[in-house]
């Protein structure tokens, strides 16, 4: 949930964990992933859910201080999203493998084409929740045979991004790796992109794409959908828990921590509203998560404007 004055909220930056007046669940310094969002699967799949990840990007919230300077902007993005105008987001899609099975990373072509119809439904609300007014559409897939970054840490990922990254920040490079055993994806907020420069995209675990063979509870496709989310943007649902200015939308009741798994009745603040267990930028399997809300909608549009767009 967000205050209407949507003031910033400092977060962990590089490698310190700061202190924060609204603590962000589980946050923890992951070294070499520079200011980014990654998918954590630490927990293990032995309990029945993973991590889904620890926010990480730095300094406070920008947008906020952004729209307070273009006041028209939250307008226009509310007219937009009211209207279903569909933003096109050009989508270059790395493979990046060790070999040249499916096992060694080397997913068949309907894995991609099928992540990109899960993000389209997704992003048009056709699952469920709010039309966001982004489509996005495959312009090209690359596919790299490297040992070292299919094993992919943050201390090789600037210079396979180098390599690989094509676009500015309006292309939405997804790299698909190995990313071990406590990992299930990582992205750069829009507010940082030109700072970022090659590092800005969304990378993911290969077996996180529809077809890969963790099901319905992580192989759905929504890795994708919530790293897309932060790089739009989007915070948690949970971030800052029951106090503050939270995630900085109104329309997603507070929530004082991560919801895993699909539970039922969940209500975590004395806040109106129970837990937004369904939402893409909560914790809960892809099964679960159907929605973005309305105002997170509006928030991805404002950033796509202030940060994104030519």
């Amino acid at each position: 949930m967000r205050s209407t004055t949507r003031t910033g909220s400092t977060v962990c930056a590089a490698l310190l964990v700061v202190s924060l007046a609204a603590p962000i669940a589980n946050a923890a310094p992951v070294g070499g992933n520079g200011g980014c969002l990654s998918r954590h699967g630490a927990v293990g799949r032995s309990k029945g859910h993973m991590v889904r990840d620890e926010i990480r990007t730095t300094g406070t919230d920008k947008l906020t201080g952004w729209l307070s300077r273009h006041p028209a902007a939250q307008s226009n993005a509310e007219a937009q999203v009211a209207a279903s105008t569909s933003v096109t987001v050009p989508v270059v899609f790395h493979v990046i493998n060790e070999n040249t099975t499916v096992a060694g990373g080397n997913v068949p072509k309907s894995w991609i084409t099928n992540e990109i119809a899960v993000l389209n439904a997704s992003y048009s609300g056709s699952t469920g929740g709010a039309d966001t007014g982004f489509q996005f559409a495959l312009q090209s897939i690359t596919r790299t045979t490297n040992a070292a970054w299919f094993k992919l840490t943050g201390g090789k990922e600037k210079k396979m991004k180098a390599a690989l990254k094509v676009g500015g920040p309006e292309t939405l490079n997804i790299y698909s790796a190995d990313l071990g055993k406590t990992l299930l994806g990582w992205s750069y907020f829009a507010q940082d992109a030109a700072k970022d420069g090659v590092l800005d995209g969304v990378v993911i675990h290969f077996d996180t794409l529809p077809g890969g063979p963790w099901g319905a509870h992580y192989s759905g496709g929504d890795t994708a959908t919530h790293e897309i989310g932060h790089w739009l943007n989007l915070y948690h649902t949970f971030q800052g828990g029951c106090q503050g200015n939270g995630d900085f939308i109104a329309d997603t009741p507070a929530e004082a921590s991560p919801a895993y798994k699909c539970p039922a009745h969940r209500d975590t603040c004395p806040a109106p509203g129970a837990d937004p267990v369904t939402n893409f930028m909560d914790y809960t399997f892809d099964s679960c998560m159907y929605q973005f809300t309305s105002d997170q909608a509006v928030r991805m549009q404002e950033a796509w404007t202030a940060y994104r767009a030519h």
